[in-house]
């Protein structure tokens, strides 16, 4: 069942429009995110889904009921929607407990403590209740600011670049963990950010949004083999692009013949000669013996397990390859290269 559905949603700033015809649900349960780069409209979205932003058009349904259209828009208060900023927002001169229980002030201090003592337990922190934040790293302090917005148990939790301030460790482990705590009580929630790692971490299904329009809705797997466009394909990791001449239900690229698929949202007219441009993904490439595609190694990037390396082809064109850093390839080396991929994606050329 769908608990948030967004439908056609545009929205404006002094009647400029920033977000166009956005279109999305959002299952019960499910952790989403929104994913783009800066200035691309997703925090604009999310603010609207809070209600801090009338919408320009379209209308947002939550459970069925209408929480937003271009004529109302129901106050945020009343939406049952949790909120965590991406400055934490705690209250400096209130404790943890102070903290955590500031939305649930109106409950019996029997139901409070409750409630406090399952979230500290939730969120490993058990026993700082008396603490103030200044006291808490910001790991912990970010935990603290999650149990705050779910302790009233909103039907809704949003999540605006929560760990953007962090470094990129702290940041893997805690997405797992605030995962951990959302699926524990059952809240779907939605998170802003422009860092693909921390999307995949998190994410059930991710929308990437560029220049105000939501260009692909899908799980981390389909937008990362299955891109809808090249800027999708661009922006969800690393990826070389090969030029391409369709024949028949194969294209031929410089590293052979393989099967092809479309993108279901920018379907090209196929034919016999068509030019295309090829998405080959650098893990796809493999270093093998014998039979293969000549290649020459030009340069290569430490990536711990692997080496980045820059590959120049017998057509002249370069790809991108991971290949295990404990084998010892030398630049300048010739060597033999095949792909692993079934099936390729093809995209028109621009």
């Amino acid at each position: 069942m769908s608990v948030l559905e967004l439908k056609s949603v545009s929205l404006a700033f002094d009647e400029q429009v920033v977000v166009e015809s956005v279109s999305l649900k959002l299952k019960d349960g499910e952790i989403a995110c929104l994913l783009g780069p800066s200035g691309c409209g997703k925090t604009t979205l999310l603010r609207a889904i809070a209600g801090f932003k009338p919408l320009h058009s379209g209308t947002i349904d939550f459970a069925g009921s209408i929480l937003s259209s271009s004529s109302k828009t129901v106050p945020p208060e009343n939406r049952r929607v949790g909120m965590v900023f991406q400055d934490f927002a705690l209250f400096p001169h209130l404790t943890i407990a102070e903290n955590i229980c500031f939305g649930i002030r109106q409950q019996s201090r029997k139901e409070k403590s409750h409630r406090l003592s399952e979230l500290l337990g939730l969120i490993g922190l058990a026993g700082s209740e008396d603490k103030y934040p200044h006291e808490l790293s910001g790991g912990q302090q970010q935990r603290v600011a999650l149990a705050r917005a779910i302790a009233p148990k909103p039907h809704l939790l949003l999540l605006d670049e929560p760990f953007s301030s962090m470094d990129v460790e702290l940041r893997a482990s805690l997405a797992k963990e605030i995962r951990s705590i959302l699926k524990h009580e059952k809240i779907s929630a939605v998170m802003v950010t422009h860092d693909q790692h921390e999307a995949f971490s998190m994410a059930d299904r991710i929308g990437v949004i560029n220049e105000g329009s939501l260009l692909q809705w899908a799980t981390a797997e389909d937008l990362y083999h299955s891109p809808a466009n090249r800027f999708v394909a661009r922006f969800v990791g690393n990826s070389n692009f090969l030029n391409g001449v369709v024949t028949g239900d194969k294209v031929d690229t410089a590293l052979g013949r393989f099967a092809f698929k479309e993108s279901e949202e920018e379907p090209i007219a196929v034919a016999d000669g068509l030019q295309v441009k090829v998405l080959i993904r650098p893990e796809y490439i493999r270093k093998c013996e014998g039979s293969g595609n000549p290649a020459t190694l030009l340069s290569r990037e430490f990536r711990g397990g692997y080496y980045l390396y820059t590959v120049s082809l017998h057509s002249g064109e370069e790809v991108q390859a991971l290949l295990p850093s404990l084998a010892n390839f030398q630049l300048g080396e010739a060597v033999r290269i095949t792909l692993i991929a079934d099936k390729v994606s093809i995209f028109k050329i621009d």
